[in-house]
Order: C-alpha cells, then sequence, then structure tokens
C-alpha cells in the first residue's frame, strides 16, 4: 500500500458510512431539527436522544444499536491501525504530528491523545524526535 492509499484509509470516517447516515441526523436549527425528525421518522422530539452531545440526534430505540456499532467501528480501526507494519504505523503518526502542527508549536498533547492507546506514548515521541531532527 502507497503512503498516499495508506492515509487515503485512515483519513475515511465512519460517520460517512451508510449505517450512521441513516439513522443519526444533526441539528442546530429548529428547521434542521423538523427536517431531521421527517428524516429520522419521529413524531415528535421525545422520541429523540443525542449519542455524542455534538448536535446529533437519533431514535431513541435506535441508540444502543447506534453506541454498538460505533464502539465496533473504533474498535476495527484501533486493530487495523495496530496491524499495520511499523513504517505504516509513522506514516499515520507523522501524518498526525503536522496535522497538528507540533512541529511548529512543540506541543504533542493533541497526537498523543489520539493515538496513545494505538501506538503508545514512545513510539509518537520517537516519530516527533525523527522529524523534528530531518527539519534542523
Amino acid at each position: 500500500m502507497t503512503h498516499a492509499e495508506l492515509l487515503e484509509r485512515y483519513k475515511e470516517n465512519y460517520f460517512e458510512q451508510e449505517f450512521f447516515r441513516e439513522n443519526v441526523a444533526f441539528a442546530f436549527s429548529q428547521k434542521q431539527l423538523q427536517e431531521a425528525m421527517q428524516r429520522l421518522g419521529a413524531k415528535n422530539k421525545d422520541e429523540l436522544t443525542s449519542i455524542f452531545g455534538a448536535g446529533d440526534i437519533c431514535l431513541k430505540k435506535k441508540a444502543m444499536e447506534i453506541a454498538e456499532w460505533s464502539i465496533q467501528q473504533k474498535q476495527q480501526r484501533t486493530q487495523w491501525l495496530q496491524s499495520l507494519t511499523q513504517e505504516e504505523q509513522e506514516v499515520i503518526i507523522e501524518y498526525e504530528l503536522y496535522n497538528h502542527e507540533c512541529t511548529y508549536t512543540w506541543d504533542i498533547d493533541p497526537v498523543v491523545d489520539l493515538l496513545e492507546n494505538v501506538f503508545g506514548y514512545n513510539q509518537i515521541m520517537l516519530v516527533f524526535h525523527k522529524i523534528t531532527r530531518q527539519q534542523q
């Protein structure tokens, strides 16, 4: 897999998958709420809930299924990331270090928060040191 293909797969978002799009809507205004209720098949607001607390809404009766699906998606992503070769893992870490401007700010905390449970702090630091030495 090329670096471009690897990063393309890494950047895939389960929010774009059909199951999520069919069962979750986002509403930040009354108009969007009414449209979402119609799309989800809700007759009133009492049938709705939020799973992520970020403007998302879904039917209460589907909430557990959606939450379990989301957890499964995250677990599958973690397993895939951990199955990558050392070089591929470093490509992902390097991408996130640059994406969060860590070489500019010298603050790797956003990447540690994002990837520490997948790759570990030491591996993130090794990649950070590698790319900052290259810039000198």
